[in-house]
């Protein structure tokens, strides 16, 4: 088995902003002048009317206070996201040197017996572990690396943070070799004049391997992440701090608008990715301006909507045929907002996961670049996505027997207009994009004007970080069976699906029902399930109080025995926030396909999706508050209906299955 050596990154500088209690504080003897008043009523009156005047604006400006610490750190936690996003994608690029500046300067990484000293230092540890000793990704040459999954709490101060983070790895040579590589990574960052960088990096590597073999791990030197948060924090988003410079309520107002925005704009680009899922190609075509585009790198430019559902029809024809599976992940979001809130630039990584039962299977990898406008309506529109292929594969050959990353045009059909972009494409080019820099706003191009303020902006764009913080952070603890946290994730009266048992109604039950089902043992060490969760959609209902989000399982399954396992899925969940902590408030869960290594997805055994069921009587000794809401199996190859909790961003057509706000009986409106 191929193992990968994987290096902390260790921070030698003190944490900025360090908490300075009272213990800690030089206390002056204050010289007390004499009263210029000493005696008397109109003394006492004077001051108390001095204080009723003074109390309001000392008060307001104490809001104010609060108010942009709320702010500053909301956006410090976007930031942070971008930051790490943008790492991962500068690793694809290999661009070294770029990736070593996002390192607070005069960090040291140790590595066995060398250190590697400051971004030179960084940069050089990098070029030679993913680089192999080269400048840049040269063709021939494929370095994917996916970050998914954050969970990111803040210091009370607001001015470092820690993260934990899956990176994915699927790395490669032409002809030579494609590998595996996963590790659970615990990140710490620092507010620097620069912004936000890296400060130190734990990683815990759970599995490797050579793509012929397959992942695995050893079960004697595994090492599982500590968890940097509990419940309580996963769910406490932002500091109780006060700014030490209060800013206007106008500039508050503008810049939680923008961070609300950022948030929409996101969601529109996932639910491109959920739709081309299933094959809507209608809804598609509903996000994207009438004069839309896309560009498909090196190939040809399709135009308008006619052109849009020829570029879509390379993907299959509308919908599902029976057997099919189309997934395409939406990774590493790389959002760029203008300063106006009029555009917005959203890069992911599309991860693609395709085929049909029985038949051929595929991989496939593309960069997208989607340029989105925001309309008077307020709603975002893809006005055009720069589609860069990167790698396609046959599942039984894997990349290091590439196929051309670009699919053909259907017979007859041709491009509206040539590629403005160059190909990209493995193994025939080097890999290089241009880059978006590490901003989160950028300057406005076009001179419009701000847009208008959202009522309650910062509370809407709080509960979307909320929201993946709490989902992200179950993932993490039913990895490592870890029930009674998990449930502490869930509100008072929040419920749960227990896979292939029923619905259980309050925290206490959500708890139970998982110890009788699993025990309290812990994980073994010879297996190891990796739930990551993301592309994340989000819609924030009432107040900015309650939230649903829908968010896409990709589970791997590591033995110590053998070649793994991986299961797809779909997580809708609704979150509330209750005593000023996010909790998940309901957790459905529809598993879609569950595959073993050795076949892949296009050769599941339709009898084996049932081989976790349990017995009538067993499921009655649990004693289900409610049944499990759709599938109880896996249904794939069988096209089964998908639920969405939301309609249409752009044209709110509604979904073939809604779903609503639900208690865990029944559903509500």
């Amino acid at each position: 088995m191929i193992r990968r050596r994987v290096a902390a990154l260790l921070d030698p500088l003190p944490l900025e902003g360090e908490d300075r209690g009272a213990g800690s504080r030089r206390r002056r003897r204050r010289e007390v002048s004499p009263p210029l008043f000493s005696r008397g009523r109109g003394a006492r009156l004077l001051l108390v009317l001095a204080a009723l005047l003074l109390a309001p604006a000392a008060h307001a400006q104490d809001d104010l206070a609060r108010e942009t610490a709320r702010v500053e750190d909301l956006r410090s936690i976007r930031e942070i996201k971008r930051l790490q996003a943008y790492w991962g994608h500068l690793a694809i690029a290999g661009d070294w040197q770029g990736m070593a500046d996002l390192v607070v300067e005069g960090t040291v990484l140790a590595e066995g017996t060398r250190e590697y000293r400051g971004r030179a230092g960084i940069a050089e540890w990098l070029r030679e572990t993913q680089g192999r000793g080269v400048e840049g990704m040269p063709a021939g040459k494929l370095n994917l690396r996916l970050y998914i999954s954050p969970v990111i709490t803040l210091a009370p101060d607001g001015q470092s943070a820690t993260g934990r983070w899956h990176e994915i790895a699927m790395t490669g040579e032409n002809g030579v070799s494609a590998d595996w590589l996963g590790v659970t990574h615990v990140i710490e960052y620092r507010r620097t004049p620069e912004g936000w960088r890296i400060a130190g990096s734990r990683p815990y590597e759970h599995f490797a391997g050579s793509y012929d073999e397959g992942w695995s791990h050893q079960a004697e030197t595994l090492q599982r992440a500590p968890y940097h948060y509990t419940p309580d924090e996963a769910g406490r988003l932002l500091p109780d701090r006060a700014a030490a410079t209060p800013r206007t309520r106008e500039d508050l107002d503008r810049e939680a608008t923008l961070l609300l925005a950022q948030s929409e704009a996101q969601n529109v680009v996932a639910a491109y990715g959920y739709y081309l899922d299933r094959g809507m190609y209608d809804d598609i075509a509903d996000l994207f301006t009438p004069g839309g585009a896309i560009d498909v790198a090196g190939q040809g430019s399709f135009r308008g909507p006619e052109g849009m559902r020829r570029f879509l029809t390379r993907f299959g024809a509308p919908g599902l045929d029976g057997g099919e599976l189309n997934d395409h992940l939406q990774l590493m979001p790389l959002v760029s907002l203008a300063e106006n809130g009029s555009r917005a630039l959203v890069r992911t990584v599309d991860l693609g996961i395709a085929g049909q039962h029985g038949g051929e299977g595929f991989w496939s990898a593309s960069v997208q670049t989607f340029l989105l406008l925001h309309g008077d309506d307020g709603k975002w529109r893809i006005s055009l996505l720069h589609h860069s292929p990167l790698m396609r594969a046959d599942y039984a050959d894997g990349w290091a027997a590439p196929l051309p990353a670009t699919l053909p045009l259907a017979a007859g059909d041709k491009y509206d207009a040539p590629s403005e972009l160059g190909s990209l494409s493995y193994p025939e080019h080097a890999f290089a994009l241009p880059s978006l820099g590490s901003r989160l706003v950028l300057p406005a191009p076009d001179g419009r004007p701000l847009v208008a303020p959202v009522p309650n902006a910062l509370a809407l764009a709080e509960a979307f970080e909320g929201a993946e913080n709490v989902s992200n952070a179950y993932g993490y603890y039913i990895d490592q069976f870890a029930w009674r946290l998990t449930a502490d994730l869930f509100a008072r009266d929040g419920w749960k699906e227990l896979s292939y048992v029923g619905t259980f109604i309050g925290r206490d039950r959500v708890r139970d029902s998982m110890i009788q089902r699993y025990g309290e043992g812990g994980p073994n060490p010879a297996f190891q399930a990796i739930h990551q969760k993301t592309q994340p959609y989000v819609t924030v209902l009432g107040d900015g109080t309650r939230a649903m989000i829908r968010t896409r399982l990709m589970q791997f399954n590591s033995s110590a025995t053998g070649p793994g396992s991986w299961i797809g899925g779909i997580y809708e969940n609704q979150v509330v926030k209750e005593d000023g902590v996010w909790r998940i408030h309901g957790m459905d869960l529809d598993y879609v396909w569950l595959g073993d290594y050795a076949t892949g997805w296009t050769g599941v055994d339709p009898a084996a999706n049932a081989r976790f069921a349990l017995s009538p009587e067993q499921i009655a000794a649990f004693r289900p508050d409610a049944p499990l809401r759709g599938e109880t199996f896996a249904p794939y190859p069988r096209i089964a209906p998908l639920g969405f909790h939301y309609a249409n961003p752009v044209s709110g057509r509604e979904p073939p299955l809604r779903l609503t706000w639900s208690d865990g009986h029944r559903e509500e409106k």
